[in-house]
């Protein structure tokens, strides 16, 4: 029976063990922060389409119940109507871009009914999106009656029906291709169909 000295490991096992353990954990490394860039961006993602479509879903509920159609511009609509379910007077609402914003301005009215006095000083202005990625694309386009789409000069009279295309990329430096969503409105108030 012969008795071995055991003293533990070698150098060059030591080394061969690093280098096998360093060849498994890059890649593995590299795929977990991969997977995990792609599963934040995913999240921005589907986070923007829900937040586009409740925006797209109150700005249509508001523009469906207007009164009046005030100026009617590809990127600013003005209309008067009820901004919240809780408004018993009619408020001036301007929808706007100003950059990559889409902001909402909303004037209460002043004085008695029916002569209601709407003061630009008064304007309450929220911004809504700060990341707009419209591509040249106008938010807001305009429809007669017969569903034909009204371009050039226009009176606003004519608009009963209003297409509404909102775009954004919170995430535009990962990948430049944006959430877009579009519907349409018709304005109840206005319909000359009856």
């Amino acid at each position: 029976m012969s008795l071995r000295n055991e003293h533990g490991y070698s150098l060059l096992e030591l080394i061969v063990v690093i280098v096998i353990t360093g060849a498994i954990a890059v890649p593995l490394s590299t795929f977990a922060i991969k997977g995990l860039s792609s599963y934040t961006y995913l999240e921005a993602q589907s986070n923007t389409s829900i937040e586009l479509n409740t925006l797209s879903n109150r700005i249509a509920k508001v523009i469906r119940g207007a009164n009046i159609v005030d100026t009617a511009q590809p990127n600013t609509l003005t209309v008067y109507g009820y901004f919240s379910p809780q408004d018993t007077t009619i408020k001036k609402i301007r929808y706007f871009i100003q950059g990559t914003n889409l902001n909402i301005g909303v004037t209460p009215p002043s004085g008695t009914a029916p002569n209601y006095i709407y003061d630009p000083a008064s304007e309450v202005i929220t911004t809504t999106r700060i990341d707009l990625a419209m591509g040249g694309k106008p938010l807001f386009t305009y429809y007669d009656d017969a569903g034909n789409q009204l371009s050039g000069a226009f009176l606003t009279g004519q608009v009963k029906n209003v297409g509404i295309f909102v775009s954004a990329n919170p995430k535009a430096k990962q990948v430049p291709v944006p959430i877009s969503l579009s519907t349409r409105v018709t304005l109840r108030n206005l319909k000359t169909n009856l």
